[in-house]
């Protein structure tokens, strides 16, 4: 059996929303190219489908073929992480073809794939016209919100808040009432707008909780914005020694009435 000549690749890890794949660049040709593996697992289709495509399925092939598909497979050799890895790889137009496919075909991981591209595109080319560029960690979190995925976990709350808050309310960091404290005295300030959004992606589920941190369906500009209120309600918790404390203090400092939220709730 002849051995397979595998050529030599490159790769950095590709996230689009919270799905991983390897971004594959072809050494020789700088052409960047995905995994078949990759391709297939990640709208849950077997691993082994595009290989038996032209046998197994030679109507779904000839319609491929017709859309654009190639075909044309490299192996290749890559390390990630430092692990050495071996792989067949398509190009990134046939990937696109596939994916569209089993789109059109009812596959809820295929849409939505193809949805964060087609959107992701767009914005793209109004960033070029703009000059602007997002970062790869903006991309990310715009990648989730299209995907409705939990964004890239990162801290909101320095350990000071965490502290702080644990201190007047008597209770664990962890205790679900503090959870309470952080919807009262932080997430009450977001607009109808993005609190009718976050109902949508992560909507309270029936034992009261919702399905993600909260912080971690947020979008961008809505963390950017509650970023200073989270420091103001920080340095007015340093100088109270109760929750009801703080509550007095924010409504000082914000001229506005502070319901207090746990009206009618029966938290142990």
């Amino acid at each position: 059996m002849a051995k397979k000549n595998f050529a030599a690749a490159q790769a950095v890890e590709l996230y689009i929303g919270n799905y991983r794949f390897d971004a594959i660049r072809i050494v020789e040709t700088e052409e960047y190219r995905m995994s078949q593996n990759h391709i297939l697992e990640t709208i849950g289709i077997n691993k082994n489908w595009l290989t038996r495509l032209q046998f197994s399925w030679p109507r779904v092939n000839r319609t491929l073929i017709e859309q654009g598909l190639n075909h044309v497979t490299v192996h290749a050799e890559y390390t990630v992480k430092n692990t050495v890895t071996r792989a067949v790889t398509w190009s990134l137009k046939d990937v696109r073809i596939i994916w569209r496919y089993f789109d059109k075909q009812g596959n809820h991981q295929a849409a939505k794939l193809v949805d964060a591209l087609a959107e992701d595109s767009l914005t793209s080319r109004f960033d070029q016209v703009w000059g602007e560029q997002r970062t790869v960690e903006q991309r990310r979190i715009d990648d989730c919100r299209i995907l409705s995925t939990p964004c890239p976990w990162t801290k909101m709350f320095e350990t000071e808040f965490e502290e702080n808050l644990a201190r007047i309310s008597k209770l664990h960091k962890k205790h679900i009432k503090n959870g309470l404290y952080y919807w009262e005295f932080i997430y009450s300030w977001m607009t109808p707008e993005e609190k009718a959004k976050l109902d949508i992606v992560n909507p309270v589920l029936e034992n009261g909780r919702r399905k993600y941190k909260i912080h971690q369906m947020l979008s961008y500009e809505t963390k950017q914005r509650l970023s200073p209120h989270v420091t103001s309600v920080l340095i007015l918790m340093k100088s109270a020694n109760s929750v009801a404390e703080l509550r007095r203090l924010v409504q000082r400092q914000y001229g506005v009435d502070q319901p207090n939220l746990f009206d009618g709730w029966d938290v142990k």
